[in-house]
């Protein structure tokens, strides 16, 4: 999640999807968060 990518801007996948999220709200049921373990 720390290593920035190059087909993502040079952004990790978190900020990645943070910004995704921002611009289609309506796409996401839940808030994009930083959180290990499973997605329940």
């Amino acid at each position: 999640q720390h290593l920035p990518q190059r087909m993502l801007a040079h952004q990790t996948p978190l900020l990645a999807m943070k910004q995704w999220q921002k611009s289609h709200p309506e796409l996401f049921k839940k808030q994009v968060r930083n959180r290990p373990g499973l997605d329940i």
